[in-house]
């Protein structure tokens, strides 16, 4: 076989079935209309219904697309141009075939087809000769989900002339993949006496707005010399002195909390703690807390709550402020500062608090000893506007003992303008 001849084998193997078939039969209509015919009653021929070329036709073809990396629901145009490249001849009955590829939803074409089923589309003209030049059809098509690339085939045919076909392939630009973003946030003691039992808080959160988070693993690493007390929940596995949680599926914006309580070492020192996340399409992250381990020393503590989950506007407000020493010596000069949201009224506090300003309360404790806790009440009235947090700080410090931070969050309620309802009978 000649090289053009496999060549030419080659190009149709791969042609899709529908191509192939829409060729055949154009060649089997070529042969029936051309062989001569009688009537079964002996009269004279029928009149054949094509026309003989002038001349040899030489038939050309090219396609192009105006975006060739489309992205799903993309708008892109196929234009088609075909001709007859030789001098002197003339090709009748000229159609154009061009098969849309699977993976788009036909908009328009310029000019209209002549006829369009099984995805197939054609366009019809009488002739075409080398002055005729370029013949341009379009087609706008819209770029559907699901498919990696678009293979497009286009054939013009005319009678008793050799048909041409070209192909196009265009890749379909797929959208990132949606990953899932994990944060972990580990807070816990920062200061500890030597044997004393230190308390963590492992938080997991998917911080992604559309990807859920699937598999998810929690693992925490106890530094070396602490002893695990109990936490909550249990974890799956136990592998001294690493603890794991299986989490599972987190949907987007979702969270998962643990409480771990351990046992300090019984050396003074610095130890750290490392806890790590990951899932399936989401990249692991991990975070460090570093605790200080004291023979003796004043460890303050203070915590800030509410006994409500939200508010609306105009509603009074009750924080409760708790604060103790959890250590082995008394802290001196302790002073309860409470740095209140914007836009609340403070109604009262008990105790009174002994200095203030814009935004802010502050208590004299004095001194504070071991083991010893005290708590204060303060109220505010929630003022405009509706739709926002409320964010509060509080921190407990003295002159000689470690002091300690809080924060404190809660929403308020969007406000609701409910109009009357007036019936009206006629």
């Amino acid at each position: 076989m000649a090289r053009d001849e496999k060549v030419t084998a080659g190009l149709l193997s791969r042609l899709p079935l529908a191509f192939i078939g829409v060729l055949g039969l154009w060649l089997l209509v070529t042969w029936f209309l051309s062989a001569p015919r009688s009537s079964a009653s002996g009269s004279a021929p029928t009149p054949l219904a094509w026309q003989s070329p002038i001349g040899s036709p030489q038939l050309s073809i090219a396609k192009r697309v105006d975006n060739d990396a489309p992205t799903v629901d993309d708008l892109i145009e196929y234009t088609v141009s075909y001709s007859n490249t030789n001098a002197g001849s003339q090709a009748f009955n000229v159609r154009l075939y061009d098969f849309l590829p699977a993976g788009v939803q036909l908009v328009s074409t310029s000019p209209a087809y002549t006829d369009f089923s099984n995805g197939v589309l054609r366009f019809d003209a009488p002739s075409v000769g080398p002055g005729t030049g370029d013949v341009d059809v379009t087609v706008q098509v819209r770029v559907l989900d699901g498919y990696t690339e678009l293979v497009n085939y286009a054939l013009v045919t005319a009678d008793c002339v050799t048909p041409t076909y070209v192909s196009l392939l265009t890749p379909v630009t797929q959208p990132p993949p949606s990953v899932s973003v994990l944060r972990l946030v580990k807070d816990g003691d920062a200061v500890a006496l030597v044997g004393s039992e230190v308390v963590y808080t492992l938080s997991c959160e998917n911080s992604s707005s559309d990807a859920p988070a699937e598999a998810v693993s929690v693992v925490d690493v106890l530094p070396a010399g602490m002893t695990l007390v109990g936490a909550s929940p249990w974890p799956n596995v136990i592998a001294s002195p690493m603890l794991q949680w299986d989490v599972g599926d987190l949907a987007p914006g979702g969270t998962w909390q643990a409480v771990i309580t351990a046992t300090a070492p019984t050396a003074a020192g610095v130890v750290t703690n490392t806890a790590l996340a990951g899932g399936q399409q989401a990249a692991m992250t991990q975070t460090v807390l570093a605790t200080r381990v004291f023979t003796q020393a004043a460890i303050l503590h203070v915590t800030k709550g509410a006994a409500v989950q939200e508010v609306d506007v105009g509603d009074d407000l009750a924080y409760t402020i708790q604060y103790w020493n959890s250590g082995n010596l008394t802290a001196t000069q302790v002073v309860l500062t409470d740095t209140l949201p914007t836009d609340v009224v403070v109604s009262g506090a008990s105790p009174l608090w002994a200095d203030s300003g814009p935004g802010w309360l502050a208590w004299d404790i004095g001194s504070l000893g071991p083991g010893i806790s005290g708590t204060v009440l303060v109220t505010v009235t929630v003022g405009e506007p509706g739709h926002r947090t409320l964010h509060n700080v509080v921190d407990v410090a003295g002159l000689d003992g470690y002091q300690a931070h809080a924060e404190h969050t809660i929403p308020v309620r969007f406000i609701e303008t409910r109009l009357p309802l007036v019936l009206r009978y006629y």
